[in-house]
């Protein structure tokens, strides 16, 4: 199974479409194609988004064929669609506990647990589905990223050297070993790493963004406000890009755009405690208490992160305010 964003995203183009089970029938058991035909239409329904027709379905199939893990896979794929990875995961566990080399199931169910940031599970899932299909480059591209979130820098590098050396022109595999390097601070191979991923993909908005985040990392603020300028003019909606080049200006002593950036960062995304944050210090640095306080105290509110709440403590005690 070759990386594509689709699959990594649950997007209902992952699914696949087992055969029709060929299990015989009795007068008191409806017919295995019975149940197919309800899959079938689960699959269609989830390929146009529609996630509530595809469970009806799957549900139907399922009350045919109660022990056809294939529909718990692809129920499960419907139920993380939709953001319900509790009943996801119990369908997965279901087609696990019903096929136990059932590879694309362990993937699927591991991509939920890294979903929720349970890395040690994700990585327990893939692990097994690369047990069962060592060449499945997917699991060792997920697995990897899920290393690298979890802080364990080299097995993930080790995991995208290995997709690397066998889909050496695959442009995802270079931005998240890149990520990694980043991460371990490793600034100059992580830029060689998106500069290889641009040299693949020059339209790949994610490779700007992330290496200018290196250029930043490098207080090189010129060259990371020209790579998030490149990312933005790619995709105009990229939240981040807006706040780490606000960020950007703000080093770079251009605090007008500063406030422009972390303006449409809040527009498009009005729960970004970061953006709220960092417009705060801005405003502080130009004497505008009130809208500085303001802009904290709202942080605060819409973060749940308790060391984030700390900093911003810190900046409005710094203001006066207990």
């Amino acid at each position: 199974m070759l990386i594509g964003a689709a699959c990594l995203l649950f997007l209902s183009a992952c699914q696949q479409t087992p055969p029709a089970p060929t299990s015989p029938t009795t007068a008191s058991a409806p017919a295995a194609s019975d149940a197919g035909s309800y899959n079938n239409k689960g699959l269609e329904c989830a390929n146009k988004g529609d996630y509530e027709c595809a469970l009806a379905n799957y549900n139907q199939a399922i009350q045919l064929k109660p022990d056809w893990a294939d529909v718990y896979d692809n129920r499960g794929l419907a139920y993380a669609a939709q953001g319900d990875y509790k009943h996801a995961l119990a369908d997965w566990d279901q087609a696990i506990q019903l096929q136990p080399d059932f590879a694309d199931a362990f993937l699927n169910r591991g991509l939920a647990y890294y979903n929720q940031k349970d890395y040690e599970h994700a990585i327990a899932d893939y692990n097994e589905a690369i047990r069962l299909h060592p060449n499945d480059y997917e699991a060792l591209y997920l697995r990897g990223r899920a290393y690298s979130d979890k802080g364990d820098y080299d097995p993930a590098i080790a995991d995208f050297d290995q997709v690397i050396q066998a889909l050496p022109d695959n442009e995802m595999a270079y931005v998240a070993r890149g990520i990694a390097y980043r991460r371990k601070g490793d600034l100059d191979s992580a830029l060689a790493d998106d500069g290889r991923a641009i040299q693949l993909k020059p339209k790949d908005s994610e490779a700007y963004y992330d290496r200018g985040n290196v250029y930043s990392d490098k207080h090189d603020w010129e060259l990371a406000i020209a790579d998030y300028d490149q990312a933005l003019q790619l995709d105009s909606k990229l939240v981040s890009a807006y706040v780490n080049r606000g960020i950007a200006y703000t080093n770079n002593g251009d605090l007008d755009r500063a406030l422009a950036d972390f303006d449409q960062a809040i527009q498009l995304q009005p729960d970004r405690a970061e953006a709220y944050y960092n417009r705060g210090l801005v405003y502080a640095q130009k004497k505008d208490n009130v809208k500085a306080i303001l802009d904290f105290q709202h942080s605060i509110e819409v973060s749940r992160d308790p060391e984030f709440v700390k900093k911003v403590d810190e900046q409005l005690n710094s203001l006066g305010v207990h």
